[in-house]
């Protein structure tokens, strides 16, 4: 018997099970909208670290933050850094963090 790979049924499974709980669970909605927004800042700030070529490193030696802080703040793990390390951190790339309001269609 030929071997039969189910692997991207069972995720396709999965991706649709996600969908529906998204869509009919307000909470499940707003816990993946948060780590979504949380990852994108990530993102955003080792994108930024890049292109100013700068190492961990170098952020550690010029911020006092820990190779394990930086880590954190460039990794999607579930451990959320702190609002004061995201700021040390931006600050040192020359960005700052700001707030704005949220794009909804129909405003």
């Amino acid at each position: 018997m030929p071997f039969v790979d189910v692997t991207d049924m069972v995720l396709s499974e999965e991706a649709k099970e996600l969908a529906i709980a998204y869509d009919s669970d307000p909470k499940i909605k707003a816990a993946i909208d948060q780590f979504d927004a949380e990852c994108k800042l990530r993102r955003e700030l080792t994108e930024a670290r890049n292109k100013k070529n700068l190492t961990q490193r170098q952020i550690q030696e010029s911020t006092g933050l820990t190779q394990q802080v930086i880590s954190r703040i460039e990794s999607n793990t579930a451990i959320s850094p702190s609002l004061k390390n995201l700021m040390i951190y931006a600050n040192a790339l020359d960005y700052e963090l700001t707030l704005q309001p949220k794009h909804s269609l129909g405003n």
